[in-house]
Order: structure tokens, then C-alpha cells, then sequence
């Protein structure tokens, strides 16, 4: 302590620290402590005169009156807010105010309205919404498809076969483009392995120079002490490797510790983590030769095998599913079904999403079933069946992939669809040959760029009038970390 600084008395020091612990919130306060009215203000204010109760029939006296009670009620706050001191919104520290107070001088300041307002850009809603057309598309040249096969103008087996040409070329690219994902995955992680092994490497030597340098006269206690780190480290590792370990104590160094339970469960301490799962079932003794990639080529061309086989047998069966039913009947069910369909796309799935969503696919599934059992054979049955798993849950998956691998891929493959559709549904109304198709591919073409512009343009027509107030009124949102470190 300072020779100028005289030490406090412990009177002092003991009354600072009452009135500091006096000021915060207790356990105890919470049945000891009663809080004031709420009308505390209204204490300070001026009581009526008596002639203020007769002034108010006339009209500028009243006025007068309401003013001055205003103007009276106000100083009363002032005056009562002078003497409680300034309100905090602070739960742990006592205030001279209701839990229920609200301040009406601060009330407002934290308004907020739209806060979290994005506007639209046009050229970026127009890009948004080729996925909107791609879905639609496919299902008109869906519809198309089934009405060339009901009037029997085209042959099923036709269509099932470019259909599924088509859907393996798909699939092909499909897996190409994973291969190079998971490369660059692998080329990453190998990067950060090297860069982790180098820091490592570098610690190691920093380590080893700092022990020589500040032990030169006793060599022999170092290894001891670094088998017994080693040990350590050890005791988090599987048995196996704890035994491998254990003959040989005095030898282990952290490093090769470390490697030797990565090299074990994948983790530095050995606990399991995702990347020592094992893509063998558990039922299996010897395990394969064959890679995860190859792996799943197997099972998609297995699932895919099974789904042929499926639906040769319910072809019979799916093609009498509807025979006692009206055609009118049939047409609503089929229309409303892939209207329920469209309108519950998910249009905002990533690539992440292996499979379409199952309520917009049942759907579509369902009315294509209910169509297919209006066809004349089990050969259209199947084909039409076929087609509607390769429209409806295989399409999409391919779209979501090409559109996160290329945005050109994207529009061309855009542009081909609306091609499709105009064409296909000139062709399937009017009953005509090229001429048709090359009419309803120009209609078409120019009826969807209307529509996307006009569309785009009318939704950001429409955040003018976005209104959307944040206050101090409503309730906290917690914020929720969704990546752990």
C-alpha cells in the first residue's frame, strides 16, 4: 500500500459492501419484497380545484383544465422519476418500480419494423423461378405422354424407352459428378492432415530442442517422463490399443500414441467419430473388397431391378384397380391429384436431399396409377408406370444436381423442358404433326418468359407493403448454434 493512502476503517468498507449487495437481488426477496403501485407517479400530481370541476362546461376553460391536469400529472412523474432515479431493465437489481412498469419515455426506441427486409432483385427471382418451370413442364409433357398413349397415336414401349435411356444417362452423370465432390472432399481433408502433421512435427522439434536445452546433464529422466505422457494419452484408447501399449511404456511418445488410436477409431483419443463408420453390415465376417462408391452402384442397380420386377406383377392387377369406376370420376381424381402435386413441391431443396419430398410424389404417383388403369393393356400399365417414377422421383433429383454443379447446365436443360412442353401440348390439343409443335414450342417459349417477368415484377410490387413491427413487446428469440466446433 502507499505510504499517502491511509487504510479504511473496517466501518467503511463493511458499509460500502451493505449498500452495494443492498442494491442486487436476493433468493429472499423474492417472498420479502412487495412491489410499489403502479400509479406511483400519480401521488406527486396536483389534486383538482374546485373550480376546475365547473370549468370544464365551458369550452375553452375545459380545455384550459385538461391542459393544466396534463401538464400537473406530467411534473408529477417527473418529480416521482427524480426521486425513484432512472428505470433500467435489469431484472437482478431493485428498483423502487412494479415488475409489471413500463416505461413510456423508452418504450418506443427500440421499434423496429422490417428488420430483416431482403428486397427482391428482378433478374434473381427470374433465376429462382426456372425451377418452378422445369417442375411444371415435366408434368405437362407427363400429361402429354399419357393422352399420345390413351388415343394410342404413340407406342408405349416408345416412350418408356427413351424415358429410361434418358434416366441411366442422368444417373451416369449423377455419379460422375459425386465422384468429383467426394475428390475434392478427399484432397481436402488429405491437405489439412498434411498442415496438421507438419504443426505437429514442428511442436515435436520445438519440444525436443526446449528438453535438451534445459536438461543437457540428465538425459536418461526425459523418455521416462514421455512414456508416461505416453500413458496418458493412452488411457482414452480402445483395449486394443491399450494393450499393444502397454508391453512397451517406457518407449511410447505422444506422437506415436496419438497415431496409433487415430489408426484405430479415426479420432486423436480414440473415441469413435463419423469417420470410422463402417459401410459393412455388422452381420458380415470377411469383410468386401469393394469400395463405398461401388457399394452403392450395387444397390441402386439392385432397387432398380426390384422396381421392374414390381411392377411387371402389379401391372395385371393396377390394370383392373379402376374398372368399376366413372371416367369423370378418373379425370378429377388424376387432376387434382397433380394439382396437390405442384402446388406442394419442394422447389427450395438443396442437393443434399437424396429423395423428392413424399407428399407431392404420392401424389403424382397416385394419379398416374389412377390414369394407367384407364390404359387398354398390361404393357401400357407398366410402360406408364415406369415413366411416372422416372418423371416424378428421379427427375428431380438429377435437376437439384445439375443445378448445384452448373448454372448452364441449369438453363439449357430449363430451355429444353419448356421446349418440350409447348411443343407436346400444341401437338396433343390441335392433333397436328411439326407444324403444330413448332407453333406451340414459339407460343410457349414466349408465354413462360411473360410469365416469369411478370411474376418477378408483381412480387416486388408487393414488399411495398410489408409491415412487420419488432418491439420490446415481443418475446426473445434464442439464438441456436447449428455447427459445433
Amino acid at each position: 500500500m502507499p505510504p499517502d493512502q491511509a487504510p479504511e476503517p473496517n466501518g467503511v468498507r463493511n458499509s460500502t459492501v451493505r449498500s452495494q449487495s443492498s442494491s442486487h437481488l436476493r433468493p429472499e426477496d423474492a417472498f420479502y419484497y412487495t412491489s410499489p403501485p403502479r400509479n406511483d407517479g400519480q401521488r406527486h400530481s396536483s389534486p383538482l380545484r374546485p373550480g376546475d370541476a365547473n370549468s370544464t362546461t365551458g369550452g375553452g376553460t375545459s380545455t384550459n383544465a385538461a391542459n393544466r391536469r396534463k401538464r400537473d400529472n406530467r411534473r408529477g412523474r417527473s418529480v416521482s422519476r427524480r426521486k425513484k432515479g432512472a428505470w433500467k431493465k435489469l431484472l437482478w437489481v431493485k428498483q423502487p418500480y412494479p415488475d409489471n412498469y413500463t416505461d413510456e419515455e423508452t418504450f418506443l426506441d427500440h421499434l423496429q419494423r422490417n428488420p430483416r427486409l431482403r428486397p427482391y432483385e428482378f433478374w434473381t427471382l427470374v433465376a429462382d423461378s426456372t425451377i418452378i418451370v422445369q417442375h411444371i413442364g415435366s408434368v405437362i409433357i407427363f400429361i402429354c405422354c399419357f393422352t399420345v398413349i390413351f388415343q394410342e397415336r404413340v407406342s408405349p414401349v416408345s416412350v418408356v424407352t427413351y424415358a429410361t435411356i434418358a434416366t441411366v444417362l442422368g444417373w451416369v452423370l449423377r455419379d460422375y459428378w459425386v465422384g468429383q465432390e467426394e475428390a475434392a472432399q478427399a484432397a481436402l481433408a488429405a491437405a489439412k492432415e498434411s498442415s496438421k502433421s507438419t504443426s505437429t512435427t514442428t511442436i515435436t522439434e520445438d519440444q525436443t530442442s526446449s528438453d535438451a536445452t534445459l536438461s543437457p546433464v540428465e538425459p536418461s529422466v526425459m523418455p521416462m517422463e514421455r512414456g508416461r505422457a505416453g500413458l496418458g494419452i493412452q488411457a482414452g484408447a480402445t483395449t486394443a490399443a491399450s494393450r499393444s501399449h502397454s508391453r512397451r511404456p517406457s518407449l511410447a511418445s505422444p506422437t506415436e500414441t496419438v497415431a496409433a488410436n487415430a489408426s484405430v477409431t479415426g479420432h486423436p483419443t480414440g473415441a469413435s467419430t463419423f469417420a470410422s463408420f463402417s459401410y459393412y453390415p455388422p452381420y458380415e465376417n470377411e469383410r468386401t473388397t469393394l469400395s463405398p462408391r461401388n457399394q452403392e452402384r450395387i444397390a441402386t442397380a439392385k432397387s432398380a431391378i426390384l422396381i421392374y420386377c414390381a411392377l411387371l406383377g402389379l401391372s395385371p392387377i393396377l390394370k383392373s384397380l379402376t374398372k368399376s369406376t366413372s371416367p369423370d370420376s378418373i379425370w378429377a381424381m388424376s387432376s387434382w391429384l397433380m394439382i396437390i402435386n405442384i402446388f406442394t413441391f419442394d422447389y427450395g431443396a438443396g442437393v443434399g436431399a437424396k429423395f423428392p419430398a413424399s407428399l407431392p410424389t404420392n401424389a403424382a404417383l397416385s394419379a398416374s396409377t389412377v390414369l394407367a388403369s384407364r390404359l387398354p393393356s398390361t404393357t401400357h400399365v407398366f410402360s406408364l408406370t415406369l415413366f411416372s417414377i422416372e418423371v416424378f422421383g428421379l427427375f428431380p433429383v438429377f435437376r437439384r444436381h445439375l443445378r448445384h454443379v452448373s448454372w448452364r447446365g441449369h438453363l439449357i436443360l430449363t430451355a429444353l423442358v419448356v421446349v418440350g412442353a409447348g411443343g407436346g401440348l400444341c401437338m396433343t390439343i390441335s392433333g397436328g404433326g411439326w407444324k403444330a409443335a413448332v407453333i406451340g414450342v414459339l407460343l410457349g417459349s414466349i408465354l413462360t418468359c411473360l410469365a416469369m417477368g411478370v411474376t418477378s415484377w408483381w412480387l416486388i410490387g408487393l414488399q411495398r407493403y410489408k409491415n412487420e413491427i419488432h418491439g420490446p413487446w415481443d418475446p426473445a428469440r434464442p439464438v441456436i448454434r447449428r455447427h459445433w466446433d
